[in-house]
């Protein structure tokens, strides 16, 4: 009996260990209204689950509603003077549209940063 807690035991371990390498964080926010991020994503306004999967200098930011992902985009990592102690999202007004250029998650010390293409002249 103590083998097959053991091999349980070690089998959560081994799992809790690959869920951690992945590198992904999550945390949610609520958009107020319709908003772009990154090249071509759009969120409607909504509260979302947003999960982080980090590379090595970037991130590709993934958006659920409930169980769906909705959209994704690609960020990099902005430095941040210390940890945010609430989800913060910046904005601005393009064209029209309203484009998110960063989020930096609660706890987190660095944010990401959207790069948008920069839209091209008539």
């Amino acid at each position: 009996m103590s083998q097959r807690v053991g091999l349980r035991l070690f089998h959560a371990l081994i799992c809790i260990s690959a869920l951690a390498s992945i590198g992904a964080a999550a945390d949610r926010l609520r958009i107020n209204q319709r908003a772009k991020v990154g090249d071509s994503a759009e969120l409607e306004p909504g509260t979302y689950r947003v999960a982080v999967e980090r590379t090595r200098n970037s991130a590709e930011v993934l958006f659920f509603q409930g169980k769906d992902l909705v959209a994704a985009a690609h960020a990099t990592f902005g430095k941040e003077d210390g940890k945010s102690n609430r989800t913060e999202i910046r904005s601005e007004e393009v064209g029209g549209e309203r484009i998110i250029t960063k989020i930096w998650l609660r706890g987190w010390k660095e944010s990401l940063v959207f790069n948008q293409g920069t839209p091209e002249a008539e």
